[in-house]
């Protein structure tokens, strides 16, 4: 007997290139060194082991020539291989099941092939991704994010994920697929989604290099902050290629880690030190062993302990005696399922350190394999070759000339499902050479999840007697390529039959970019354009989960974050700024707001954090500070320094606050509270608050009737000479009295200043400020008082036409401008200082002199006090309230009466109330004065009336 004959060669298929082509030499190494155990325990039957390596290339079509040409050429009694899904898929199809060869698999997998000769020592979804789910819920969060792939271990895992993450109270917060070596671009678009999605996790089921390009750019963009990283596909292969900033911290579940202790474990990384091309053990060398390489090993000691029970190397009573074996593994014990021929694992969770070392968390209990739903209709194919082959094979001749010419991917097979006709646009779509589909089963070009159900249609169509369904008429199917990729086909199926016998046909269409056109639409009618954060109608969707969802935590809580000032900044520097500090906040919220908050945007300057599981209202209020106080802290957009205060309502679900509609409404009124209480605030919704609401919302809407029903007066505050205590001039002032009472001014002027109905109201109060100056003069001429002071508000200094408007009731009264002061407050005034000029400059033009109300409250500096046309300064009554107090306002009052007597302005000294605040004013140097101590606001008939005495009095002493 040779020494070829004398050995038994196993074949190893390992991916020396291409995208898994990171475990080439981990996986190579393993198999040699279970090999060399083998040999050096007395061989396999007494025969030498000989390992014979081929490159599967991480393709499915090398796979295939590889497997044979081991299997055909150099004699191999069993494979091993393969570690991607779409590469196993093929080999298990196109090798194994018809060349009836065991077929030892060492890498986890969906759970999708069936083959007899197909043997599985790694894990199952249910192994694997089951007890992850659980513990990822219980521990890191319940909001996941998947992205994988685009072949069947990505698809059917996220599979089993979701439907495991579903059952345990979960959210998925995304699915994502990619082909094959993404661009930069495209994994920057996947981490923008995962970044605004709200997710705690990040399940990735990329291989290889695409992997370790994810986690490089994820931790480069600082994402692992906020979001954990849990992968099936991740080890210390994986973690050697990416640099010490992007390992720690990551959570890895899978049957072996170098870090599982125990006498195997040693002795195998014994060996693996003393193995060729090793320095030293990671991380302090380049020895590792991954999960991969753990699996070859027992791969390899699987096929020798079969053929020890079995007596034999012959390919059947190897695959008899497989169910049997039982393997003392570094990981544990090994053994199969004698029904699926899938093997009982360890499963271990583990969390990476930046040295790439991974310390395992927990050991799941140990679980029986089970094939998915997803593949539990996964058999056979028939491949029997049809009844009347001479005739099928005569139409389809007849028809080959014909299709050959169309570009319309066209395929027709036999009765039995076996492909007699592929044409070239068929070929390229599926990525085979011309010709090579024929004598294939149809189902070949399926996902293996979609085989079974495939064969129930086609029989219930032979059946049904139609000769023909048009696209129209079917819905959209998955074809499944040969480098083992999904894509998304519609189908118009004809029946062609003769007197012996039957063609299927099924014309096909890719609508590859009508889905990816319709993943956008729909992408965009949950996300904001300019953020890319979610709209109102997801955050509404999500809300709404939140609230139904049986398995709470906690609270759900909504912040409504609205950005004071905004609307001033996007006038004033135009909507490209403003645009850009839409997308700076948005950025801010999320980095500040926890891992599984949902961010997202209204409308203009309206944000909104969506929190689940709050413990307490003070933590949501903490989050709101947080929020208030980062946002506070200056934006720099090209060089140009900008500052925003928000408000925040926040609202928390209660037995009155179940739906989403009402807790979006409560945090909105919560907001607007907070913005009108003060800027840079936040308030928590209660019943009170939203009664305080409604009594605002009442005065609304009873202001925009006020003026037709005869409700609104005005009241005189006379202004004296404080040396005599004449009435040389007066303030008007509002007042408002609807049926159910009157309402303060400091109640009502800030609603109407909010919704706008005070601008109808300053028109009203302007006319009949024009009409009183005017009875005035026609009263009393010279002697009338000298002018007639009305505020002005903000809202209408940004009337547009507030001047022409001005004009023509003074035109229409005969009332003299120059006896009309306009006053507006120093804070107004600021808002927009280029603006206010404009308009202050054109009232002035017409004659009135303009007075700056409370001043010393606000932010005006002496270079823009100049610029505006103003000729009277008010003294705010505060400062003179508490001259007595603080003495230290003395020196305010003195400063703002210094300033003003340098720029030759009167000076009216406001709220003084007692002799000692008159004394003292007279000594700053104020020339007029108003308060209680000299007249309380009167109706008009009663200023009339001190009017007519004064005079009288003058009169007098004449």
């Amino acid at each position: 007997m040779s020494a070829s004959e004398r050995q038994v060669a196993l074949g190893l298929m390992a991916p020396l290139t291409g995208v898994a082509s990171i475990y080439g030499a981990d996986i190579v190494r393993s198999t040699q060194i279970a090999c060399a155990e083998v040999n050096a325990a007395g061989g396999v039957l007494g025969r030498p082991l000989e390992l014979l390596v081929e490159d599967d290339q991480s393709q499915p079509a090398a796979a295939v020539g590889a497997a044979r040409h081991l299997v055909q050429r150099r004699g191999c009694a069993g494979l091993i291989g393969n570690l991607l899904s779409n590469v196993r898929i093929a080999v298990a199809d196109e090798v194994s099941s018809t060349l009836r060869v065991p077929y030892l698999n060492f890498s986890f997998y969906e759970g999708s092939i069936s083959d007899r000769h197909f043997f599985h020592f790694a894990a199952l979804p249910n192994q694997q991704i089951e007890p992850l789910m659980d513990w990822l819920t219980r521990h890191q969060g319940r909001r996941i994010f998947f992205a994988g792939h685009n072949y069947e271990w990505p698809r059917g895992s996220i599979d089993v994920a979701r439907s495991e993450l579903d059952a345990l109270g979960g959210d998925v917060r995304g699915e994502r697929y990619l082909e094959f070596d993404p661009d930069d671009a495209q994994l920057d678009a996947l981490l923008n989604e995962v970044a605004r999605s709200g997710a705690e996790v990040l399940m990735p089921f990329l291989a290889g290099r695409d992997q370790i390009r994810l986690l490089k750019r994820f931790a480069e963009r600082g994402l692992g902050q906020r979001i954990q990283i849990a992968a099936c596909h991740l080890d210390e292969v994986m973690l050697s290629h990416v640099p010490t900033t992007a390992r720690g911290g990551l959570l890895a579940c899978n049957s072996w880690f170098m870090g599982v202790e125990g006498p195997l474990q040693r002795r195998l990384l014994e060996q693996l030190a003393a193995a060729p091309g090793v320095d030293r053990l990671w991380p302090e060398g380049n020895g590792i062993m991954s999960h991969f390489g753990e699996a070859t090993w027992i791969c390899v000691h699987a096929y020798a302990e079969a053929a020890r029970l079995a007596g034999s190397t012959a390919a059947e009573a190897i695959c008899a005696a497989l169910p049997r074996i039982r393997i003392a593994a570094a990981q544990g014990p090994v053994w199969l399922d004698p029904d699926t021929r899938h093997a009982y694992v360890n499963i271990y969770l583990a969390r990476s350190d930046a040295e790439g070392r991974f310390s395992i968390i927990e050991k799941f209990p140990t679980r029986a394999p089970k094939i998915p739903t997803r593949h539990a209709l996964a058999t056979r194919p028939a491949t029997d070759r049809p009844t009347h082959f001479a005739q099928t094979k005569l139409l389809v001749e007849d028809a080959a000339g014909i299709l050959a010419v169309a570009d319309t991917p066209i395929i027709a097979c036999a009765h039995n499902g076996v492909i007699r006709l592929a044409n070239a646009a068929a070929c390229e779509l599926f990525g085979y050479h011309e010709g090579e589909l024929d004598e294939l089963p149809l189902e070949r070009l399926l996902p293996p999840h979609l085989r079974g159900p495939h064969r129930g249609l086609m029989a219930r169509f032979v059946e049904s007697g139609e000769t023909r369904r048009a696209m129209a008429e079917r819905r959209e199917i998955v074809g499944y390529r040969r480098d083992g990729s999904f894509v998304p086909l519609e189908v118009a199926i004809a029946r062609h039959d003769s007197e012996s016998s039957q063609l299927l046909v099924a014309t096909l269409r890719d609508i590859s970019t009508r889905k990816r056109t319709e993943d956008q639409l729909r992408w965009h009618a949950d996300h904001d354009a300019l953020t890319a954060l979610p709209n109102r109608r997801l955050i509404r969707e999500r809300l709404s989960t939140a609230l139904r969802r049986q398995h709470r935590l906690g609270a759900v809580g909504l912040l409504l974050v609205n950005l004071d000032g905004f609307k001033l900044i996007n006038d004033s520097y135009g909507s490209a700024i403003g645009n850009r500090v839409l997308s700076l906040v948005a950025q801010r919220l999320l980095e500040l707001c926890p891992a599984g908050d949902t961010i997202g945007r209204l409308s203009g300057d309206e944000f909104i954090v969506l929190s689940e599981d709050l413990s307490s209202s003070e933590q949501a209020v903490q989050l709101a500070e947080h929020i208030i106080t980062s946002m506070s802290e200056e934006l720099l957009i090209d060089d140009l320094p900008l500052h925003l205060t928000t408000s925040v309502g926040i609202a928390l679900d209660d037995a009155d606050l179940d739906q989403a509609d009402d807790l979006l409404r409560a945090a909105d009124t919560a907001m607007h509270e907070a913005k009108l209480s003060s800027a840079g605030s936040c308030l928590v919704y209660s019943s009170m608050l939203a009664e305080r609401t409604r009594q605002r919302m009442q005065i609304s809407q009873g202001l925009h009737r006020a003026i037709a029903k005869g409700e609104l007066s005005l009241r005189l505050q006379p202004i004296v000479n404080p040396t005599n205590g004449h009435i040389v001039a007066a303030e008007l002032l509002l007042r408002w009295h609807p049926a159910t009472g009157e309402v303060p001014p400091a109640v009502f002027i800030p609603i109407a200043e909010a919704t706008g109905t005070i601008i109808g109201i300053g028109d009203w109060v302007f006319a009949q400020a024009c009409e009183i100056e005017a009875r005035w003069r026609q009263r009393w001429g010279d002697a009338a008082p000298a002018y007639l002071a009305v505020n002005l508000s903000p809202r209408q200094l940004n009337k547009s036409s507030i001047d022409g408007d001005f004009a023509a009731m003074i035109e229409r009264s005969g009332a003299r401008p120059e006896r009309l002061q306009l006053e507006v407050t120093e804070t107004a005034l600021m808002a927009d200082v280029e603006a206010n000029l404009s308009v202050l400059r054109r009232l002035a033009a017409l004659g009135m002199p303009i007075a700056v109300d409370d001043f010393g409250t606000g932010y005006s500096s002496l270079a823009q006090l100049t610029r505006m046309p103003v000729s009277v300064l008010k003294v705010d009554r505060a400062f003179v309230a508490s001259l007595d107090q603080q003495p230290e306002n003395r020196a305010v009052v003195h400063a703002i009466v210094s300033l003003g007597r340098a720029l030759g302005l009167t000076l009216v000294a406001e709220g003084v109330e007692t002799p000692a605040q008159l004394d003292e004013m007279l000594t700053q140097g104020c020339s007029l004065a108003q308060g209680y101590l000299f007249y309380r606001p009167m109706e008009l008939d009663a200023f009339d009336r001190a009017i007519e005495q004064q005079l009288c009095e003058r009169s007098t002493r004449a």
